[in-house]
């Protein structure tokens, strides 16, 4: 308990590579997309065989599969395999956490199953992709007509508040056509435009972004 959350996750890190019931360990969060700050948390994911998971909760005293907080600055997620695919899918609720797994690299990944799962759940489904984009502009363009009426009913502030409503679809089809990447959190958004330029567009990010402050 007295050790620094650095250290703690050191140790995390060791035992993932040195236990045989451990297939894949890595980090999310910001610093798993090497966006760390000095607030960001160690986001642990370990995925255990089928067999160990009750055993190796019970030794690290999880109740459930993933516990914020384990240690000062330590988040906790152990897993297993068929877990982690239902975890996130396209078809459920929780589509909307996809993007947490974008550009994460698996530390350790003794079977070669982690990161080609973890790749897919940064995207929308390849098959997915036409539909998700059709839907977003639908999404859009009834937004801006709401947006167009409420400023000829002469309320420029319901105008700007449809208006605003946009940008989300807006965002989630430019990025969808660029491979299927998913809109990433806006914490995120400049340093994905930056980082990862999305090339089909007519102008560039920081023309995007100020695009978006305008409709704001």
């Amino acid at each position: 308990m007295t050790e620094t959350p650095a250290e703690t996750y050191a140790a995390l890190l060791r035992r993932a590579e040195e236990d045989p019931t451990v297939l894949a360990f890595w980090l999310g969060g910001s610093r798993g997309m090497g966006r760390a700050t000095q607030h960001s948390d160690y986001d642990c994911f370990f995925i255990v065989d089928e067999v160990a998971d009750s055993s190796f909760r019970g030794e690290f005293g999880l109740g459930g599969h993933y516990q914020m907080d384990w240690r000062p600055k330590i988040d906790l997620i152990v897993t297993t395999f068929p877990m982690f695919e239902e975890m996130a899918a396209w078809d459920s609720p929780e589509r909307s956490f996809r993007y947490a797994f974008a550009h994460l690299k698996a530390l350790v990944d003794k079977t070669g199953r982690a990161q080609p799962m973890i790749d897919a759940k940064a995207r929308v489904p390849a098959d997915a992709v036409a539909d998700f984009v059709e839907t977003s502009l639908d999404y859009l363009i009834n937004q801006l007509y709401r947006a167009l009426k409420c400023l000829r009913d002469d309320d420029p502030v319901a105008s700007r508040l449809e208006a605003a409503e946009a940008v989300k679809p807006f965002l989630d089809a430019i990025f969808a056509v660029h491979g299927g990447r998913l809109r990433p959190y806006y914490k995120y958004l400049a340093w994905e435009l930056e980082t990862f330029p999305l090339e089909r567009l007519a102008f560039d990010g920081r023309e995007l972004l100020g695009r978006l402050q305008e409709v704001l």
